[in-house]
């Protein structure tokens, strides 16, 4: 018997501006649909004919105003000139699709790129990318592979192209590394931007395997760097003078002065301002924002309660440290292609032999299936023990596969005016489940 879609429908409403003032989720509550010129942007582009692909040299030189997306045909993965071949192999098609979010006066971009398997990320000038990822199957089935990458498993859909803003649908199934008949879920997420320089963000999914743990996702926010190759931390990382080491990684609390940093060196070795029950506070408050600190701006990711994380189910974990619930790999790199090999070929980057772009994760966010019991006890202590038991949940699964969730990304100069941003708009509520809510939002 399938699992009842009744949230995913309302949060469907809600994301198009459809809901009442009142309660997300009360059926009772659902008003009729505004007419599209009453709503703030408007609805799907009004055309008859779909443009064609520009080159990204035309997008460039085009200056769109407002918020603006367009398809561009030549696009390079992270500045990858190299051939796309052999291994792994390249997205079919045209691997150098890809669909471009641009903003007017904004130095960041965000970018849909089919090598990608469309897993988008937001952009620097410099190259380097923050990729919060999508709704990886819980034992391993996901779109980081070479099945992953094909049109029929992933693709996206521009629905309106700016300038009052910018609407990107993007649908994914999670396949099996080896077989893409065995589909795990099927993603759907709207990316819709605002000419301040933010995008809205909503997720849902829906299992195909739904007596199995692998048909269900409970991590749709991850947390990953793309660097083009050949760059070092100290190209684009900004050092403590008292340590010699790099600023990699920041969680606020958008709710209090809480704060946790980590840093890591060139020898590899980690170190943290905060300790595990600071990082379980601030996971479990009402809101916070991860950040990805870098020397040409700040990339964040805003979530909390009132865009569907419960706070009592939030756990940001360090992959610096176990103790936090992550998997304590630390500064890896790994070579991307621009996407993660680890479910096909896990190929560490070396410095002055790797060709490639590459990759590093310092933090994810799970929501996992108990809150806090008491003080300073962790739902998850190590991930190399406690991540297959949090799978096998099936009610905790099916909780999760019922819920929308919505977040927010950007852009700032000053990492502590991400913390004011994200209480703004938490502060507003069942409101964060409609585009709006941010558009009237700043960043610094």
């Amino acid at each position: 018997m399938r699992i009842p879609r009744r949230n995913l429908f309302k949060g469907l409403a809600a994301s198009l501006g459809l809901m009442a003032a009142g309660k997300v989720g009360d059926a009772a509550e659902v008003a009729p649909a505004k007419p599209a010129a009453a709503r703030h942007g408007g609805g799907p582009d009004a055309l008859y004919e779909k443009p064609m692909p520009i080159t990204v040299a035309e997008l460039k030189a085009r200056k769109a105003p407002g918020a603006s997306v367009a398809e561009v045909s030549d696009y390079l993965p992270v500045g990858y000139t190299g051939p796309l071949a052999p291994c792994p192999p390249h997205a079919d098609m045209n691997p150098h699709h890809a669909a471009i979010v641009t903003w007017e006066g904004k130095p960041h971009r965000f970018i849909f790129s089919h090598e990608a398997s469309y897993v988008p990320a937001m952009e620097l000038p410099n190259g380097v990318g923050l990729c919060n990822q999508f709704f990886e199957g819980s034992t391993g089935d996901e779109l980081f592979n070479d099945l992953g990458r094909r049109t029929r498993n992933s693709f996206v859909n521009i629905v309106q192209s700016g300038p009052e803003r910018a609407w990107v649908r993007w649908n994914y199934f999670c396949v099996n590394k080896d077989d893409d008949t065995r589909i795990a879920l099927k993603g759907t997420e709207d990316y819709i931007a605002y000419p301040n320089g933010l995008m809205w963000r909503r997720l849902t999914y829906e299992t195909m395997m739904p007596e199995s743990p692998e048909g269900y996702s409970w991590q749709p926010i991850d947390f990953f760097a793309w660097v083009p190759n050949g760059s070092e931390w100290k190209d684009f990382l900004t050092r403590d003078e008292e340590h010699g080491d790099y600023h990699v990684a920041t969680v606020l609390d958008a709710f209090s002065d809480k704060r946790y940093d980590k840093f890591w060196d060139d020898n590899g070795k980690a170190r943290r301002i905060g300790d595990a029950a600071l990082l379980l506070e601030i996971s479990h408050s009402r809101g916070l924002a991860m950040v990805l600190p870098t020397k040409a701006g700040n990339l964040f990711t805003i979530l909390g309660d009132a865009s569907g994380f419960p706070s009592t189910k939030s756990q940001v974990v360090d992959h610096s440290f176990n103790d936090t619930g992550g998997w304590g790999w630390g500064p890896i790199r790994w070579d991307h292609w621009p996407v993660g090999w680890l479910n096909s070929e896990a190929n560490n980057y070396k410095p002055d032999v790797s060709k490639y772009p590459y990759h590093y994760g310092p933090l994810s966010h799970y929501i996992v299936s108990h809150p806090l019991k008491n003080c300073g006890e962790l739902p998850m202590e190590d991930a190399n023990n406690d991540y297959h038991k949090e799978t096998l949940n099936m009610e905790h699964n099916r909780w999760a596969e019922r819920h929308v969730y919505y977040t927010l990304t950007g852009a700032a100069k000053d990492i502590e005016s991400i913390r004011k941003l994200a209480r703004q708009w938490l502060e507003k509520g069942h409101a964060c489940a409609t585009p709006e809510s941010i558009a009237g939002l700043q960043t610094s």
